[in-house]
């Protein structure tokens, strides 16, 4: 990927801070050199085969990637907090030829790599090593990264993306949000998805700056660190900003004062991976004096639409379309096309033929609108957020925005709940700091929804049920009932 060509223009800056120690340039190029030699011995091109790798939320993540790719093999990260059955899946469906892994790992992945070559890794050290020259690819055709998918609909599917692809994205999202080598960014999320993997840890890399790691997330940590470094860009999901805003609400006067100075010194703070409620857009702007930049992606074809960098960022929308990437909408359903696109999903040609239609468009499987100043708006996924209740179809996303409104609720998730009469009704699944009687809310609701978007069913739990990236499993959810 050329994000590894484009850092010996920047050898002396600093590439991450980590553990209180920062690493230049200079020092990634060195130490994904190392992993590259381990991986390649005597060859001199891995030749596309798939390299399975895990790391904590750390530096040493960057060298393991890099290292790869400069080997000639596909990057397939693992997620930290699955379960080793899930890694074994990942590393035989792959069919990896090799395993990279930091040695507290080394213990758990050792039964599950029979037969597969397992390089364990210790903590770099800044300024060790020397770089060597190591191949890396100028075919842009070559397969550079595979990521899985969440497997809502099955086992996980691997997304295979080139790197022409990567390079694609990259460079859109440098462009509209106006990367540069003076960024400082602090990555909390995890490193198996294309959100910190692209939107946070590509594009520092590509523009020269530089990245903080938090090895988990905390989010008193987080605001320490507002305040005590000199970061100016934020990512994340809206999980993320949600405790955020919980822990400044345990903040005194003086505190609350002086985490909304340190957010001042940020130029850009983004949303994604879910919905942003609009209320939490309203709440973070008074925690923070910034507008969440809201955009939309998916693992098949990175970063899609945008809220503008300057103008107007308008709530519950997802902006337009990134640079060279084109969309439409078909019955409602979001397509895309262009060079971001993935070209397939890994020994699965029936599911990468199902994702595409006649003309070459990816089907997202989203539902959106444009409205009549061009911004998109999405209203759900296909199969879980559109729900049809007696004839009419229904925004599930539209109705959790308006029961985040109730004074009592904090956490919402709306689904259809198959019914004989109805085809599907309204059931809610939210968290709450009292308890909520269904009749109460549907009084409430009436007042505000249409009589067909009122809640007909209603779960009530201390914690709604999330994955690793903060989603929920709404087919989970349904059950439920």
């Amino acid at each position: 990927m050329e994000v590894v060509s484009k850092a010996t223009q920047f050898t002396h800056r600093v590439a991450a801070h980590c553990k209180g120690r920062n690493f230049t340039y200079g020092d990634l190029l060195k130490h994904s050199s190392w992993v590259s030699q381990k991986l390649l011995g005597s060859r001199s091109d891995l030749n596309n085969e798939r390299v399975v790798f895990i790391t904590p939320q750390s530096y040493e993540y960057l060298p393991c990637q890099w290292g790869i790719w400069r080997a000639g093999g596909v990057a397939v990260p693992l997620c930290t907090q699955h379960p080793p059955p899930e890694w074994e899946y990942i590393i035989q469906n792959s069919e990896a030829s090799a395993v990279v892994c930091h040695s507290s790992y080394y213990s758990s992945l050792q039964p599950l790599c029979k037969g597969v070559k397992l390089i364990p890794l210790e903590d770099f050290v800044p300024g060790e090593g020397s770089a060597q020259e190591v191949f890396v690819t100028s075919d842009l055709e070559r397969p550079a990264l595979m990521i899985y998918t969440s497997g809502t609909t099955g086992k996980p599917k691997g997304v295979v993306s080139t790197h022409r692809n990567l390079s694609s994205q990259v460079k859109a999202l440098v462009e509209v949000w106006k990367w540069q080598e003076d960024d400082h960014i602090l990555e909390v999320l995890p490193l198996h998805h294309v959100h910190g993997i692209m939107c946070v840890l590509a594009c520092a890399n590509f523009a020269g700056a530089r990245v903080t790691f938090n090895s988990k997330f905390d989010q008193a940590r987080v605001w320490e660190e507002f305040m005590e470094k000199d970061l100016n860009m934020f990512m994340a999901v809206p999980t993320i900003y949600n405790r955020l805003i919980d822990e400044w609400n345990n903040f005194g006067e003086d505190m609350q004062k002086k985490a909304y100075q340190a957010c001042e010194r940020f130029r850009l703070m983004v949303s994604g991976s879910m919905a942003l409620p609009e209320p939490m857009l309203d709440k973070w702007h008074r925690v923070s004096g910034h507008t969440l930049l809201e955009r939309y992606g998916m693992t098949e074809c990175g970063m899609i639409l945008s809220n503008p960098y300057k103008g107007k960022r308008k709530p519950g929308c997802v902006g337009f379309p990134l640079p060279e990437v084109e969309v439409k909408l078909d019955q409602g359903e979001l397509c895309v096309k262009g060079p971001n696109v993935f070209k397939r999903y890994f020994n699965n040609p029936k599911a990468t033929e199902e994702a595409f239609d006649q003309e070459g468009w990816f089907k997202t499987g989203d539902i959106a609108e444009v409205d009549s100043e061009g911004y998109f708006k999405l209203l759900g996924r296909a199969s879980v957020d559109i729900i049809k209740t007696g004839g009419y179809k229904v925004s599930a996303l539209d109705i959790e925005q308006t029961l985040l409104s109730h004074p009592s609720i904090s956490e919402v998730n709306v689904v259809g709940v198959p019914d004989e009469d109805w085809g599907q009704v309204i059931g809610v699944v939210l968290k709450s700091n009292q308890t909520i009687k269904l009749e109460d809310l549907q009084e409430w609701s009436k007042q505000r929804l249409a009589v067909y978007k009122v809640p007909r069913k209603l779960i009530q739990l201390q914690e709604i049920p999330r994955n690793q990236m903060g989603k929920v499993n709404k087919k989970e959810l349904v059950k439920l009932f």
